[in-house]
């Protein structure tokens, strides 16, 4: 039994110095600027006009994730990934005009410079994410990259914002109660890029990346969002 456990812890150490030697491990961080969306879905039980209804008012966000990551090189074409970081999305509605009152007698909006002239919520999904990948390289510095992320929720937020005529603007953040958020979510994930600077210390890669929520962000919600991030990622490997 000893002889077994230290034949095994041999082989293992050997197998580690091995991997090392080759150089096999690369370690990574990387950020992705993105615009985010909620992809409406509707589970049958709301009408179509209602849906499309918010599907007009809410438009992309900018949000930005980042991660720290490992890579480890099977052979010369095919590369595989761990990481974890931090994820954003969402989405917004776009900027509508407030109207209090008509005027009888000119027919015009009542105008008011105490109150807002127009209004926007901002809606952000604050999460811890791990995605595992397979990566393809095709030559040098082209590759591929496929993968899926574990997505857990950590807060939600929403965030009023008022303009007014003076083009002065005031903001208003709170936690987002409006549905029973789903705590753990899965993604696929999918990008082409470029590893754009190679030197025998670090890399510099760059690549157009794409991100779909495969569950809706709500438990129950009867129209339910699917995010959908798209950007560029970027980072460093050494």
């Amino acid at each position: 039994m000893k002889l077994t456990t230290a034949t095994i812890i041999l082989t293992l150490f050997t197998w580690i110095s091995c991997q090392a030697q080759e150089n096999r491990f690369e370690l990574g961080l990387g950020v992705f600027p993105n615009f985010s969306i909620g992809i409406v879905t509707n589970d049958g039980s709301v009408p179509g006009e209602v849906e499309s209804g918010f599907q007009d008012i809410e438009i992309a966000k900018p949000s930005i994730s980042s991660s720290v990551f490992v890579e480890y090189k099977l052979n010369d074409k095919s590369i595989v990934g761990l990481g974890m970081g931090y994820q954003n999305n969402g989405s917004r509605t776009k900027k509508t005009d407030l109207v209090y009152g008509i005027d009888p007698i000119t027919g015009n909006p009542i105008s008011d410079p105490s109150l807002p002239t127009q209004g926007e919520f901002r809606y952000n999904h604050h999460n811890v994410e791990i995605p595992i990948y397979y990566k393809h390289m095709l030559g040098d510095k082209f590759f591929v990259l496929i993968g899926t992320s574990s997505v857990i929720n950590i807060s939600n937020t929403q965030t009023s914002i008022q303009y007014f005529a003076d083009d002065s603007k005031e903001k208003n953040t709170e936690e987002d109660k409006s549905t029973e958020f789903r705590r753990f979510n899965i993604s696929g994930n999918i990008g082409f890029g470029l590893d754009y600077l190679n030197t025998d210390k670090l890399s510099l890669f760059v690549f157009p990346y794409f991100q779909y929520g495969i569950l809706g962000i709500s438990k129950s919600a009867s129209l339910n969002r699917n995010f959908l991030s798209i950007g560029i990622s970027t980072g460093i490997r050494f």
